[in-house]
């Protein structure tokens, strides 16, 4: 039985495009470079900073180096929080809802200047204060110092919060993310392209959509 629903920030909740990053990228006058985040994903800085192994300051200065740019740390800010396409109020509602049933947390693998302005942004667009009102905890990476798919994240968030893993769900975007929940011994729930969290919910909020079982 479900007790525990854990979900992804990005994709579930909210809806982000890379592209919109880029194109700030290439407006700010990055050139030569067909994909900078891609480019700093691969270079490793996305994920150092995902997990607070580097301060916004040296992250500035790497990216600066591996895009090969003068731009400010102001401008690399502006282009690094200009993601976001939608946060639907009706996920607010849904919310709401849920947490009436469930006890529900959220996990995003997010830096320190990503998880500030998504904090305040949600709330702005939504109206409502989500993460303060909606989930007993908000876990971001950069705050565990752990990030998924690690399923060491997991089965830290299980320990902190005294949660039993067969008795909790993660929801995310990310099958890699859902696979590294799976070793950790959660039930979780891919969610595909172009399917709503509302989807995954009958009348009476129970969870009708298949979930995939523990791989332990």
């Amino acid at each position: 039985m479900i007790k525990n629903i854990i979900f992804d920030l990005c994709g579930p909740i909210i809806t982000i495009d890379l592209g919109l990053m880029n194109n700030k990228f290439f407006q700010f006058g990055v050139k030569g470079i067909d994909n900078p985040y891609k480019t700093l994903y691969k270079a490793g800085v996305t994920k150092e900073f995902e997990k607070n192994q580097i301060p916004p300051d040296e992250f500035c200065d790497k990216v600066r180096t591996v895009l090969n740019t003068p731009l400010t740390d102001v401008q690399i800010v502006e282009a690094w929080n200009t993601l976001i396409v939608a946060a639907p109020k009706h996920h607010a509602t849904l919310l709401k809802r849920l947490s009436k049933k469930y006890n529900l947390y959220l996990l995003s693998n997010s830096d320190v200047i990503n998880a500030e302005y998504f904090r305040n942004y949600v709330g702005q667009t939504m109206g409502y204060d989500l993460f303060s009102n909606t989930f007993r905890k908000v876990f971001f990476s950069c705050e565990l110092g752990l990030r998924k798919p690690e399923p060491a994240v997991f089965q830290t968030i299980l320990v902190k919060e005294k949660l039993k893993a067969n008795e909790t769900l993660l929801i995310d975007d990310c099958k890699k993310h859902t696979e590294g929940a799976s070793f950790a011994g959660l039930n979780t729930i891919w969610l595909e392209k172009d399917t709503d969290i509302s989807e995954l919910f009958d009348a009476d909020d129970n969870v009708v959509y298949t979930a995939t079982s523990p791989l332990m």
